[in-house]
């Protein structure tokens, strides 16, 4: 089973770019990873499909367009670092490759990028290649329950995870790029709520509800009573207590005054 990394793992110094060969009319050099030259499979974040994958498969080259989030940023810079990293490694290597010296300046604009700019505060947006052979899709797809599904079923703003294929280099007359390519690709299902709430009042009325709500209030009204009737007796005990009470005192006092008299 080929090694995946996840996209925040990647080590870039361990990437290898091995010197290009002609292949038909141009020229190829493949990418390994680590000392193992191990295959580099890279899993991205959750992205969102800006299409329907339906309407770009008559495409002679489909390519999948997402949305990376700005919660994903850094698997946005992972994608410029890589782009760094083949730049400087073919300036580094010009000399060996090409039998000459090549300016870092001429390899930079003779690179096209994987990366796409974007304007500040906006969400970056990428097309990663769909790889065809014989008219026939070659990367496979999978729902949540890992059961193999078609392509056709990406309809626009799903939410993807991709396994993408960096194979190696691909060197033009004029001009060289990064041949990467979706390799696998998960369908993740929008999430359902747990629970079905009616938001209007569904109840369905009947008399016998109705009944209930009067013995309901009545026995409110009866538990209320109840409550007032013995808050005003514990009143009424309590007057008479400061009745008794003040009348004591004033006997006492009366008492007090006749011994003081005599």
């Amino acid at each position: 089973m080929a090694s995946v990394k996840q996209y925040n793992s990647v080590d870039l110094k361990k990437i290898n770019i091995l010197k290009p060969e002609k292949i038909n009319n141009s020229y190829f050099g493949f990418m390994n990873y680590d000392e193992n030259k191990e295959p580099i499979y890279i899993q991205t974040p959750k992205l969102k499909s800006n299409i329907n994958a339906v309407d770009i498969l008559d495409s002679k080259n489909p390519q999948l367009d997402v949305t990376i989030s700005l919660n994903n940023i850094n698997f946005y810079d992972l994608l410029v670092n890589i782009d760094d990293t083949i730049v400087r490694k073919t300036h580094e290597n010009s000399e060996n490759w090409f039998s000459k010296s090549l300016p870092l300046n001429v390899i930079d604009e003779m690179y096209k990028p994987l990366h796409s700019s974007f304007k500040k505060d906006n969400e970056p947006k990428i097309k990663f290649k769909i790889p065809i052979s014989k008219n026939k899709i070659q990367c496979t797809c999978y729902n949540q329950k890992k059961e193999c599904v078609d392509i056709t079923n990406i309809k626009k703003d799903d939410n993807l995870i991709l396994v993408l294929h960096l194979r190696g280099i691909k060197i033009l007359k004029q001009t060289f790029y990064c041949d990467c390519y979706i390799s696998q690709i998960k369908i993740l299902e929008n999430k359902v709520n747990k629970y079905q709430i009616l938001e209007d009042y569904s109840i369905l009325e009947s008399d016998e509800d109705e009944d209930d709500l009067d013995i309901f209030d009545e026995e409110i009204i009866n538990e209320m009573k109840r409550k007032e009737e013995e808050k005003q007796n514990k009143i009424k005990e309590l007057k008479k207590e400061i009745n008794n009470f003040e009348n004591e005192i004033k006997n006492k006092k009366n008492i007090l005054s006749e011994l003081l008299n005599k």
